[in-house]
């Protein structure tokens, strides 16, 4: 067998994706849920906020780089902060409830604000403190590249129009600066005006704000950073969205080439051409 890697798992495919791939790259991967948020079963499971049985389980596995992948629903960020929340939700979850106080206090004393990226950072500066590994950035970019959206049309069936491919490649330039601000990825716009731009409500519900204001034809852009991190954040459109975007009418999707995944990716560039959705991979220099 290859070296274990620990993929501490969110909700949604990512996770599982990732656990299929990192197979063919040698690994032997090792999922691990957090109660209330994981929505798939998992080799093992901690509880919320459960850092001593976290710790407690990467030491008897034999401390294997580790990977978080899965959305982690971006309030809890908030309840880092929020001294009520935590007591409840330790008192439910938490398992060992003194011990994992005091390092949740420790790790608010090293975490600058409630953006989710500075949450994760703090996480896991804390944890290599303590001689824990992460799997590197290009490490993870590799195994998942089958899924990276590519330069080009990847809806050939579907025509697009000069004025809209110029406008695309504006507003993703302009969604890779908004990235960088630690704003958002996501950018709604149509006939050359924004309509939303995405906060921490994450991807689905900057585009149900944006298609409202704008209506139907509306074309959507998502980028990384420039400089993307892959152990703290993976910029990536799946099902839900494409389900999302047919429903509310999208004209097009444009999204950063070698940068943004595309979950199950054969599958939603088959059901966007068949809806007639354009989705075009664009680089950014």
């Amino acid at each position: 067998m290859g070296e274990k890697v620990l993929i501490l798992s969110g909700r949604g495919k990512l996770p599982l994706l990732f656990r299929e791939l990192s197979l063919k790259h040698g690994y032997q991967p090792i999922t691990v849920g957090v109660k209330t948020i994981t929505d798939f079963k998992t080799d093992y499971t901690v509880p919320f906020m459960g850092f001593v049985e976290f710790e407690q389980l990467v030491e008897k596995l034999g401390n294997p780089p580790i990977v978080l992948l899965g959305k982690f629903d971006p309030r809890l960020s908030t309840a880092l902060f929020d001294s009520i929340l935590q007591k409840l939700r330790f008192k439910l979850f938490g398992g060992n409830y003194k011990r994992n106080r005091e390092i949740l206090n420790t790790l608010r004393g090293r975490i600058k604000n409630t953006l989710p990226g500075e949450v994760i950072r703090g996480f896991m500066d804390y944890y290599e403190g303590k001689g824990f590994r992460f799997l590197p950035s290009e490490e993870i970019k590799k195994i998942l590249s089958p899924l990276l959206a590519n330069e080009g049309l990847l809806t050939p069936s579907v025509k697009v129009e000069k004025k809209l491919l110029e406008e695309g490649k504006r507003f993703l330039s302009y969604t890779q600066k908004l990235a960088d601000m630690e704003i958002g990825q996501v950018l709604v716009f149509k006939n050359g005006s924004v309509f939303a731009v995405e906060s921490v409500e994450g991807t689905d519900e900057t585009i149900k704000r944006g298609a409202k204001l704008a209506g139907r034809g509306f074309s959507v852009a998502k980028a990384a950073r420039s400089k993307q991190d892959f152990r703290i954040d993976i910029p990536a459109v799946g099902g839900q969205t494409l389900k999302l975007l047919k429903k509310l009418g999208a004209k097009a999707l444009f999204l950063e080439s070698g940068k943004v995944l595309i979950l199950e990716r054969e599958k939603f560039l088959k059901e966007a051409e068949r809806a007639g959705i354009a989705v075009i991979g664009l680089t950014l220099r």
